[in-house]
């Protein structure tokens, strides 16, 4: 799942179950339009979004964009160069998984450091050797 998306789900007690029921949505359909980057958040997912928090779909597209500037700010991520926080990482999928366990401890109260990072890139590194 986007880590944007799953971030605002958590911040808002919701679950991609509510979203379905409320648009009457299949799940899996739900969850795989989560995955995908908020600029190509299909407009009908964002109508029920905003009908399953009881919120305008322009709020809950502001608070979604507010949640990437932050998330993109604290992490300093680089999607075209698999860097974070100028780390490089090996691969794209070394490189997400990275980004999402640091949003992990973002979400959780701590603001990583580079030394974090590099700590998280040795990790997925072992792992997949």
């Amino acid at each position: 799942m986007n880590p944007i998306m799953h971030t605002y789900l958590l911040e808002n007690h919701i679950s991609l179950t509510d979203i379905a029921r409320s648009g009457h949505l299949e799940l899996t359909t739900v969850e795989e339009l989560c995955r995908g980057p908020l600029n190509r958040l299909p407009i009908y997912l964002l109508k029920t979004l905003a009908n399953t928090v009881e919120q305008s779909p322009t709020q809950v597209l502001e608070n979604l964009l507010k949640l990437e500037l932050q998330h993109t700010v604290l992490l300093r991520t680089d999607l075209d160069h698999l860097t974070i926080m100028d780390v490089p990482f090996a691969d794209q999928a070394s490189y997400k998984r990275g980004r999402d366990m640091l949003l992990a401890y973002i979400r959780a109260g701590f603001s990583p450091s580079v030394r974090d990072v590099k700590t998280v890139r040795s990790a997925l590194e072992r792992q997949h050797s």
